[in-house]
């Protein structure tokens, strides 16, 4: 297994992602997978299938190509995964084969959950990550995705005034012209990409294309700004693997080949030290801690209200990593803020201190307001978070959707503890699964789901890799696999049975070779 060094986990700390070549697979392999692909979309086309999305080209890949197991396996691809997420990292059920476009995407964020839905606000932590393998060479000329670098740390507001919010991010706002993606002026194309990001009112923001040779493997932040771009020529298809990881432990040591107790940050932008100076600490099993001196405070508390989104962020990772009451008050003062974007911001710098603020944030999880109560309850998902009964009585009577969905993923980090009562908690996130209790709440791409009941697996699955499953709950997890329709809450929990089971292996491998006709699970 072939670890990252310092310097390639900072950059994907810093930029979002990491180029890997694996060791163990040729040309001829890659082939191979450019073939497979190539045959999976000719299939889909012959079928003219409306959900060939869900059958051909999603959730069903390790059962139709399962040479892909062999990548999965390789020392260098593995050791990448285990760098940013630890050990027992859990490859989630969702997967999808893309081909390149016809036209251009607009800049856009991916909402946290297959196809697009929300289950939790993003977590900069690097407890996800997204795996893209390209068979062929990426060039300009075949489609490559376009990224904005560091962009996974900032977002745009999600919320509408009716109480609703957007499930995924687009930059662009109401101002983009979409006809101009398809047409063939580029000219007129590039201009209207440049003016959607600068909406974000960012300074200094790349725009990079990610060209790569044939078999890279790019791993990258879930919540990076992305867009597909167009074939440009008449060159072949080009395909991209997509598959998800999830960490399941929180860190107590570096998992990557550590040489040094602190990041070079002489390459990363300034508006990034705090945050990444935060996780990367936090993946070393340490808490930074600093002394801001009166004007630093000063100046973070007006950043934190007045500044722009980076400064915002950037603010609230000083205010979060200060040792004061008044920081701390000054923080849960942002919380409550008008503005969605201080509330956000505000939320990540208590997520530092959820242990200290805990009193203060149980009272924000009962709030009138829906905005602060759903910032609340996200700010106490931390493993070192006081909030579990908090948390679960909100799961149990929150009536929000998003709210009650970021309860249960604040849950499932709260479950990497030592010392949580592991039966409330199994017993709470088991009641939210039976049948009946949480209704489907979207159905986009065709696929009626839960995002409330994918974020309870999810904690589920957290708790059952840090702990035992006492025999009762372990019996109606089992049950609920045998109940349950969304095909990600099954994934999930079947990982979660495995986990303790002393015929894991078989029954991981039964899972990655199923196919269904409905797709994966």
């Amino acid at each position: 297994m072939t670890l990252l060094d310092d310097d390639a986990y900072l950059r994907f700390l810093s930029d979002g992602y990491v180029v890997v070549q694996p060791e163990q697979l040729d040309d001829q392999y890659h082939q191979l997978l450019w073939d497979r692909a190539d045959a999976l979309y000719q299939q889909t086309r012959a079928l003219k299938s409306r959900t060939a999305h869900l059958e051909i080209l999603g959730d069903n890949l390790r059962a139709t190509v399962p040479e892909l197991d062999r990548l999965l396996a390789d020392p260098a691809v593995t050791g990448a995964v285990r760098s940013i997420l630890g050990t027992d990292a859990f490859l989630h059920p969702h997967n999808f084969v893309h081909e390149s476009l016809a036209r251009d995407q607009p800049f856009h964020q991916d909402g946290n959950l297959p196809w697009n839905e929300r289950g939790h606000y993003r977590s900069h932590r690097p407890d996800w990550l997204i795996f893209f393998y390209y068979p062929q060479a990426v060039t300009l000329d075949n489609g490559p995705t376009e990224i904005v670098p560091s962009s996974q740390f900032w977002t745009t507001d999600i919320e509408r005034d009716d109480g609703t919010w957007r499930p995924g991010d687009p930059i662009s706002g109401e101002s983009f012209v979409p006809e101009v993606l398809g047409g063939d002026d580029l000219d007129a194309r590039d201009a209207a990409l440049a003016e959607s990001l600068d909406q974000l009112l960012i300074p200094d923001l790349e725009r990079r294309f990610i060209e790569v040779p044939a078999g890279s493997v790019v791993i990258g932040s879930y919540d990076l700004i992305h867009r597909g771009s167009r074939t440009l020529s008449e060159s072949a298809a080009r395909y991209m693997f997509k598959f998800y990881y999830a960490r399941t432990r929180e860190p107590r040591a570096p998992a990557w080949s550590n040489a040094h107790g602190s990041p070079d940050l002489d390459g990363v932008r300034p508006d990034l030290h705090p945050i990444v100076e935060s996780n990367w600490d936090w993946s070393r099993g340490d808490r930074r801690r600093v002394d801001l001196d009166h004007g630093e405070r000063r100046s973070a508390v007006e950043d934190l209200h007045a500044g722009r989104e980076n400064e915002k962020v950037a603010a609230a990772y000083r205010l979060g990593m200060d040792t004061t009451d008044d920081t701390l008050d000054r923080l849960i003062d942002g919380l409550y803020d008008e503005a969605e974007s201080t509330r956000r911001a505000a939320a990540y710098g208590l997520r530092l201190r959820c242990d200290e603020a805990g009193d203060a944030l149980t009272a924000a999880c009962r709030d009138d307001r829906v905005s602060v109560r759903r910032f609340a309850i996200f700010a106490l998902g931390a493993a070192w978070s006081p909030g579990a009964t908090a948390l679960m009585e909100r799961l149990a009577n929150e009536s929000d959707d998003l709210a009650r969905s970021n309860a249960a993923y604040a849950l499932g980090q709260l479950a990497r503890a030592s010392d949580v009562d592991v039966s409330a908690l199994a017993e709470s996130l088991i009641d939210r699964l039976r049948p009946g209790v949480e209704p489907d709440n979207t159905e986009v791409a065709g696929l009626s789901r839960s995002t409330v009941r994918q974020s309870a697996a999810y904690a589920v699955l957290q708790l059952a890799h840090n702990h035992a499953l006492p025999d009762d709950s372990r019996a109606a997890v089992t049950a609920l696999i045998g109940e349950e329709r969304d095909r990600y809450v099954v994934g999930m929990l079947v990982e979660a049975i495995a986990r303790d089971s002393p015929d894991a292996g078989v029954i991981r491998a039964l899972a990655a070779r199923r196919w269904s006709a409905l797709g994966g699970w």
